[in-house]
């Protein structure tokens, strides 16, 4: 091997991991403000509302952006893309960081931050594909999915120790430092294109952009304007959604239908006039490419809706703060850090990603399993433990090696596009998972908190009633309690408030037993992800252009 090759081949390995620390710190991100939000509220005076808002509009920007992102990285650069990417995601974190009034946060946060996110997203996993091949790319994907699974468990814990024993701010600061670390690393990064663009293909960039935005909209703000009977009225300004019998919700969805479906016929008469589409829709031809994305669909509702349940419980059950509540999911990261890479190990050996997903996906479905076993009011949170272990395992497994399933199955030439198609399947299937979980957790919460009032002799019959209806109102994610009044008793409080805890303790069960037919269902479909690798042209493909 010439001295130049080794030096190559080093290069690669440093590659990947100042793109998997970009990686890292915008996963991190989209979770140290959930557990920041009581302080947020306070430090900059404003509505549990508006700081949601922050919260959905990060992830409805790059739902929005992610397929015209992954094109415009084939076309100019995907090293470039990154990089521009990488100093937007600082510049939005440091706006954000310093803002005072919710209006600058969620333009920092929300706007700049999240097109920063979506293009280093998508622009660093078509980078590692055109680095890696064979053996050494699913021991990449191995590291990067450890990566990915280890810093969506840690985000809690590290912005839960910077909020509770310095500042927020300081969890939206640490990314301005860790992207100066990456954009120094990005030496090591090699230049790729994709296939010699024939015009912009901007139709597709607006029907692609309404159809997400508004159907990740839908998924997200679902439960809080109600999905058919209006439970709050949609304002904008100085207009109002002005239906009092049907949501806005059910419109929006048809809206994402429409448009959906006009950029797939859009797409498909671009590809077939021999033009660019921003999605060339031959890559479904590929049968792993295709079950891959179907099977991370189901990954991301029952792993990311899982993630979303046990923090409500941690924190408004058991009364852990945020910094502890990150602790308690410390087992999961380490879990996934180690499953990662050692999936990359076992392809080798068997030479078949899609039974490491398999494997994976009922480690995830058995993690879940235990840790609905032992959810209720008076467990210690050290009894999630062995859950979180075995389902961190799983997800470093299943996670690493399913991109891998799905980005090797295209050509190299259209990994931008692959990658964009990857993580805009796994932000629907997160948004998705997060509303079915939300709507479980909040009905059946309803339900229990009402079962568990009618039948405490502590509570007066007359006041009874009232109280349901006061709590039912109330979010679960909010961790607000209900409005008593003067005078109540202090045992009344205290029994109302045990019985808030028991329905929620058993609403979490039944979320979490959600996630678990999804994962379990997931698990099952990935058997029939083939082996081997069908990236060759498709039928009809255009063959590549050389770059």
């Amino acid at each position: 091997m010439k001295l130049s090759d080794l030096a190559s081949n080093k290069n690669r390995w440093w590659a990947l991991v100042f793109l998997a620390l970009g990686l890292g710190i915008v996963i991190i991100d989209n979770s140290v403000l959930n557990v920041a939000i009581p302080y947020i509220l306070r430090d900059l005076n404003t509505s549990f509302d508006a700081i949601q808002w922050v919260i959905s509009g990060y992830a409805l920007i790059i739902a929005t952006i992610l397929i015209m992102v992954g094109r415009v990285g084939d076309i100019y650069g995907r090293k470039r893309i990154f990089l521009l990417g990488t100093v937007l995601f600082a510049v939005g974190s440091f706006i954000a960081s310093i803002s005072r009034s919710v209006g600058i946060l969620f333009l920092g946060e929300a706007f700049i931050e999240a097109i920063g996110a979506a293009m280093m997203l998508t622009s660093s996993l078509s980078l590692l594909v055109n680095e890696f091949e064979g053996r050494e790319r699913a021991l990449a994907f191995g590291v990067w999915g450890s990566v990915a699974g280890a810093a969506a468990a840690l985000g809690p814990l590290l912005g839960g120790y910077l909020t509770t024993y310095h500042s927020w701010r300081w969890s939206l600061r640490i990314n301005v430092f860790v992207a100066i670390v990456a954009l120094l690393g990005s030496v090591f990064i090699k230049e790729s294109k994709g296939e010699q663009s024939r015009g912009f293909d901007w139709w597709g960039t607006v029907f692609s952009a309404l159809g997400l935005f508004s159907l990740v909209f839908a998924l997200i703000e679902g439960g809080t304007y109600g999905w058919w009977h209006p439970a709050k009225l949609l304002t904008a300004g100085q207009w109002q959604w002005a239906s009092q019998n049907i949501s806005v919700i059910p419109f929006v969805i048809a809206f994402a239908v429409i448009f959906l479906a006009l950029f797939i016929w859009w797409e498909y008469e671009m590809e077939k006039g021999g033009r660019s589409p921003l999605m060339r829709l031959s890559m479904f031809r590929s049968p792993g490419f295709s079950f891959g994305l179907i099977t991370l669909v189901i990954v991301s509702l029952g792993q990311f809706g899982s993630f979303f349940v046990l923090p409500i419980f941690l924190q408004n059950v058991l009364g852990l703060n945020a910094f502890r509540t990150g602790l308690v999911f410390l087992a999961s990261s380490v879990a996934i850090f180690i499953s990662g890479p050692l999936s990359g190990n076992l392809v080798a050996r068997v030479h078949n990603p899609g039974r490491i997903v398999t494997i994976g996906m009922f480690l995830n479905a058995l993690g879940v399993w235990l840790m609905g076993r032992v959810i209720g009011p008076a467990m210690s949170p050290w009894d999630l433990a062995p859950g979180l272990i075995v389902f961190g395992l799983g997800v470093g497994a299943s996670s690493a090696q399913l991109t891998n399933v799905i980005l090797s199955n295209v050509r190299p030439e259209l990994a931008g596009e692959a990658s964009a198609v990857n993580n805009t399947v796994r932000q629907v299937g997160t948004s998705i998972g997060v509303a079915i979980l939300g709507m479980v957790l909040a009905t059946t919460l309803a339900s229990h908190i009402a079962t568990n009032i009618r039948a405490d002799a502590m509570v007066p019959e007359a006041a009874k009633q009232p109280l349901i209806a006061a709590i039912k109102s109330i979010d679960p994610e909010s961790g607000q309690r209900p409005d008593f009044g003067p005078g109540t008793p202090p045992q009344v409080i205290a029994s109302v408030n045990n019985d808030v805890k028991d329905a929620l303790a058993a609403a979490s069960r039944y979320a979490l037993l959600t996630a678990l037919v999804f994962l379990f269902a997931g698990a099952v479909f990935s058997i029939f992800i083939p082996s081997g690798n069908t990236n060759a042209p498709q039928p009809g493909e255009r063959p590549p252009s050389a770059h």
